[in-house]
């Protein structure tokens, strides 16, 4: 899925190519029908929780989290259906005490 190529380049990329595919899935998350969300959340969720790693740039975990919180906010509804698209445990694992 293109998505998850895009969200890999996010934690990985440049910050110049960062920026581009950031704003490319979060204008995706605000047009993809909910048909399709879910499938784009289990292609990039992964993905982005790997931009939290303690290995990553401050930039790159602000990116992740801001993607992740376009998801949250869009498809909130989704997500409480479906429990087994985001798993809670990784998710309380990066907020802070």
């Amino acid at each position: 899925m293109i998505v998850e190529l895009m969200a890999e380049i996010v934690v990985t990329g440049e910050k110049e190519t960062r920026d581009i595919y950031s704003l490319a899935i979060r204008g995706i998350t605000g047009e993809i029908s909910d048909e399709y969300a879910a499938t784009m959340i289990k292609a990039v969720y992964p993905k982005l929780i790997l931009g939290f790693g303690s290995d990553k740039k401050e930039d790159v975990r602000e990116e992740c989290l801001e993607i992740l919180g376009e998801l949250f906010k869009r498809f909130s509804g989704l997500l409480l259906k479906k429990d087994d698209l985001v798993k809670k445990d990784q998710l309380m694992q990066i907020i802070p005490d």
